[in-house]
């Protein structure tokens, strides 16, 4: 009597398996097919030779027409591979591949080919609807699979917030210039944080932005731009000897020398007509920041200036 038991279980797992294989393999040619199909129509005449933004175009709407047809092309292969029911795996399986496909940035987090990794992550997501489809018991399983999906995107995009932070520190502790920052007063942000030039030679520069909370993520018109702080540092060159001559981090031959004013220890002012800029020395480094005036307050610049010290990686990264 427990034999009877037990083999209609072991059938039962079986038949769970083969369907399940059919199913992957079924996204694995879905996908093989896509791809097939996104080379040829990128290396099309009709492509390559469309006007505007030619390719650009056709990649984008193809993007979007990609897992129509893929769903097109699972729920017959399905039907014909026995797997039941058809349409809600094919749909599954499309959605959850379309969603591991986006959520993880398969060049970036997972070794190999970006196309090799993309065909198994397709195949994966359908051999997770099969299991979905199966029946409809237990559900705690699949409801859990479902929450670590759901999490899937916010979680790689704190990942991947991390990982660039952590990028970026490294790129800037190796910059080879101190890295000077001021004391943001309220209601300013750093952004464009960046380097230029080769450590080797001596002409790395460091360079961010100081703009207005008001401006959110960046400026977008010309008046914007101008309510933004330009901030570039450097090594502090022969030709700087100030205030008889302010000129810093400049490649113009002859050098020019604009003269300036002290306006603090170690801090020079120098202005023509609405530009100004600040010349802050710490050390062997330079920071030159720029402006108009107005909108930006002077005040708020020569603090800036004068509050300018040696700052940690994170403190421009933010983490």
């Amino acid at each position: 009597m427990g034999a009877a038991v037990v083999e209609p279980a072991v059938a039962e797992r079986s038949r769970h398996v083969k369907r399940a294989v059919r199913a992957a393999g079924a996204g694995l040619v879905a996908v093989a097919g896509s791809t097939l199909m996104t080379r040829l129509l990128l290396d099309s005449s009709a492509c390559q030779d469309a006007p505007g933004y030619g390719c650009l175009g056709y990649a984008l709407l193809w993007s979007y027409l990609l897992p129509v047809l893929n769903f097109l092309l699972t729920w017959p292969a399905l039907r014909v591979l026995a797997v039941r029911p058809s349409w809600p795996t094919a749909l599954l399986g499309t959605g959850i591949g379309w969603y591991l496909v986006h959520g993880i940035d398969a060049a970036r987090w997972l070794p190999g080919d970006t196309q090799y990794v993309q065909a198994a992550l397709y195949t994966g997501a359908f051999l997770l609807a099969s299991w979905f489809t199966q029946s409809r018991r237990p559900l705690w399983p699949r409801a859990a699979v479902a929450l670590v999906l759901v999490l899937l995107m916010p979680l790689d995009s704190l990942a991947a917030t991390q990982l660039t932070r952590s990028r970026q520190n490294h790129e800037l502790a190796d910059a080879g210039v101190p890295l000077l920052g001021p004391r943001l007063p309220a209601g300013y942000h750093l952004d464009g944080v960046g380097t230029t030039g080769s450590a080797a030679t001596r002409e790395v520069t460091f360079h961010y932005r100081i703009s207005p909370d008001s401006l959110g993520k960046g400026a977008n018109t010309m008046d914007e731009l101008r309510q933004e702080i330009q901030v570039t540092v450097g090594p502090v060159q022969p030709g700087f000897t100030p205030p008889s001559h302010c000129a810093a981090l400049t490649n113009v031959h002859p050098v020019p020398s604009p003269a300036c004013s002290p306006v603090a220890p170690g801090v020079w002012r120098w202005s023509n007509y609405d530009h100004v800029k600040y010349f802050t020395r710490v050390g062997d480094a330079v920071a030159v920041l720029q402006a108009r005036t107005p909108p930006v307050s002077s005040a708020v610049l020569r603090e800036l200036a004068g509050t300018m010290r040696v700052r940690p990686p994170s403190y421009f990264t933010g983490g």
